[in-house]
């Protein structure tokens, strides 16, 4: 599972429901653990590219910040419906460099039970 570390504002939009997708700079941190979660899953084409990827049953996590495992309510649950490559421009990243555009929904509101 994808975990996502998030400062407060972020982690409340998405609680909210305001913010639906999460961006993601194409460096080889992110590069290597979204390559080695989908190739649990065999998600990547053959030529190991990210092409509008949609899925049915992956999941992540976001974590407001570095909370403890079990104080549950800074943690939110999500099925990510897909991975795409853009321009980070349009993003609320602001870069001009290429990003991960993660989109999700919250599972159940989200917060664990």
């Amino acid at each position: 599972m994808l975990t996502f570390n998030l400062k407060k504002e972020w982690f409340e939009k998405i609680k909210s429901g305001e913010k639906t997708h999460e961006y993601r700079e194409v460096k080889p941190y992110w590069s290597r653990r979204i390559d080695n979660f989908l190739k649990q899953y065999q998600y990547l084409d053959e030529d190991d590219e990210y092409s509008a990827i949609i899925f049915d049953d992956l999941h992540c996590e976001f974590v407001c910040g570095y909370a403890a495992k079990n104080d549950r309510t800074k943690h939110l649950k999500a099925k990510i419906l897909s991975i795409t490559i853009k321009n980070g421009l349009d993003t609320d990243l602001k870069i001009d460099t290429d990003v991960f555009d993660i989109e999700f929904e919250l599972i159940k509101g989200g917060i664990y039970e």
